[in-house]
């Protein structure tokens, strides 16, 4: 069975994605105060604190780089898990907007191209959709 290109890229820039979200992870959970330097408002992110915070994207990035994993294999749920880790991903990243706002942003492009790539049906391949 064919595959799209799109797939395949979505399913690497899901691994990436969950790479970064692992790095933001061990960054608040191992460097305590290192986002609450860059934030002026304390250790204090909405309702959670940077460490709780960091052992979430953990979490994330974990279950993220397994749906990436089974996309490039070709798992239909792995893409249906992608399309909702990306889109958890993008949310979270609007949370964390005003710490990092370039790295959020980046990441939030990340995040809607893996929701494209997984949703798109290319012209070539016919009813391949999610």
């Amino acid at each position: 069975m064919e595959r799209s290109h799109w797939v395949a890229f979505a399913g690497i820039l899901l691994m990436l994605s969950a790479l970064f979200n692992l790095l933001n992870g061990f960054v608040a959970i191992f460097n305590h105060g290192y986002y609450s330097k860059v934030y002026s408002q304390g250790n204090r992110l909405l309702i959670l604190n940077y460490t709780a915070w960091g052992w979430i994207w953990v979490a994330v990035g974990i279950v993220m780089a397994l749906a990436g994993l089974g996309v490039l294999v070709g798992s239909r749920a792995a893409r249906l898990t992608g399309i909702c880790l990306a889109s958890l991903c993008l949310v979270g990243q609007m949370i964390f907007l005003p710490v990092y706002p370039f790295w959020s942003l980046f990441t939030m492009l990340v995040s809607v191209l893996v929701i494209y790539g997984l949703l798109a049906e290319p012209r070539h391949v016919h009813g391949t959709r999610v």
